[in-house]
């Protein structure tokens, strides 16, 4: 695997992509995103496709959200065939009940580019200024990981902040505007 391929899927894990298990050697990537942002998900899947991995044909669907009942979203999806160079990154990204977790090793793992696919693919803009990065699916001690990582190797200032959903409790990474 190129290093200009792990970068972007390292970044969209940390996202909204997904990593599955297909075998003993093989693992394939799925990614969605919003219809509205169509431009960024173009992105995502032709420089994906550039780094010839076998990807299916991007999926355009509309759903309702189970927490909003009565509203109805758009989203674009792709996946990708099975392939043995994603195994490793499986490896990493999921533990042994197959739920994506954060990589011991990410400090190694989040280059630059990977921060921006984060941040492109789950950042928010902060109206006061800065960047709310949603994890809401991680653990605290893995949010805290992430944030040591963002501080020690981007020397970003960050704080974790505590959100309440509809239906649960979750932590997010700020990125001070400073």
């Amino acid at each position: 695997m190129s290093k200009n391929l792990r970068d972007i899927l390292v970044g969209i894990l940390l996202g909204d992509g997904s990593i599955l298990k297909t075998g003993l050697n093989k693992a394939s990537i799925s990614f969605g995103q919003s219809a509205q942002k169509q431009t960024y998900f173009e992105k995502v899947y032709n420089s994906i496709a550039e780094e010839n991995l076998n990807l299916n044909k991007a999926i355009y669907r509309d759903f309702t959200d189970f927490r909003y009942p009565g509203k109805t979203y758009s989203s674009l999806n792709f996946s990708s065939k099975p392939h043995e160079d994603l195994k490793p990154l499986a490896d990493l990204f999921l533990d042994e009940n197959n739920r994506k977790i954060v990589p011991s090793n990410i400090s190694e793992l989040l280059s630059p580019k990977s921060l921006a696919y984060w941040i492109m693919d789950d950042g928010q803009h902060v109206n006061r200024g800065g960047v709310t990065l949603c994890t809401d699916n991680f653990k605290h001690e893995e949010i805290e990981r992430l944030q040591e990582v963002l501080q020690s190797k981007f020397d970003l200032k960050t704080t974790i902040h505590i959100k309440k959903g509809v239906q649960n409790t979750y932590e997010r990474i700020y990125i001070s505007k400073n």
